[in-house]
């Protein structure tokens, strides 16, 4: 193989990862985009896949911004929320009928401050949540702890995208190392008739 076909057939893999990587990028950033600011939209999980939770909610706060509409999605059955408190001034209500899977629930929240919940039957299994309406919701409070990776703002398919391209480029490395380590197949003319 001659130096300028190799060239020619390594260049089509790496220019096809490096657009797959850049098109995955921008997605990443339209995303990050769409939803920022008040009026965005959120998503709590009721009893995710039948424990006994609010997700996000139970083990650490929603925080969203003013105006943000949280659509509660239950996945379980027998699940309400009850409104234990809430900032002077707001009007929510909650939802204290029972009701089973794929019901959903939405309400806006715009006055700042923290809304505690429960579910009324799975209270004292530890079923409470909290959202924090807060000014700046990305804004951290330097809380250390384990983080998922929807919290660093990179969507996870992001990541496996930017892991297969660090795999073909060190397969594509190795490739080239064996290939002028111990040149081409016995296969292969050289061009030469003899």
């Amino acid at each position: 193989m001659k130096r300028r076909d190799f060239l020619r057939t390594a260049s089509v893999p790496a220019g096809a990862a490096t657009a797959a990587a850049t098109t995955s990028g921008l997605g990443a950033a339209q995303e990050e985009t769409e939803g920022g600011g008040g009026g965005g939209t959120a998503t709590v999980t009721v009893g995710p896949g039948g424990s006994l939770v609010f997700s996000p909610g139970t083990d650490e706060p929603l925080q969203i911004a003013p105006g943000t509409t949280v659509e509660f999605v239950w996945e379980s059955n027998n699940h309400n929320i009850v409104v234990d408190s809430q900032p002077e001034g707001a009007g929510w209500e909650g939802h204290e009928p029972l009701e089973n899977s794929g019901f959903t629930y939405e309400h806006t929240f715009e006055t700042l401050g923290t809304y505690e919940y429960y579910c009324d039957p799975h209270q004292t299994a530890g079923m409470v949540g909290s959202i924090e309406v807060v000014e700046n919701p990305n804004a951290g409070g330097g809380g250390g702890g384990k983080k998922e990776l929807h919290s660093f703002g990179v969507p996870i398919h992001a990541h496996w995208v930017g892991a297969a391209t660090i795999l073909g480029i060190i397969v594509t490395i190795i490739f080239t190392f064996y290939v002028l380590k111990y040149g081409e197949s016995a296969h292969t003319g050289t061009g030469r008739n003899s």
